[in-house]
């Protein structure tokens, strides 16, 4: 069984849902909109959909 580590503060996850969206060519005002966006459409915080964005890169599912 996989090991879980622990969650990283909200701050990190966006700082790397953030990077997800620029290396996709966002600029970082974009990214932050764009992320913002994403959240509202789902009726969920920007740092559980900044999670969620994370974990799909990752490969995770959550």
């Amino acid at each position: 069984m996989p090991v879980r580590t622990a969650t990283p503060p909200a701050t990190d996850v966006v700082g790397l849902a953030l990077e997800v969206l620029a290396a996709q060519g966002l600029n970082r005002a974009a990214a932050q909109a764009a992320l913002s966006s994403m959240a509202r459409e789902r009726g969920l915080t920007v740092a559980r959909c900044a999670a969620l964005v994370v974990a799909a890169v990752d490969g995770r599912v959550g």
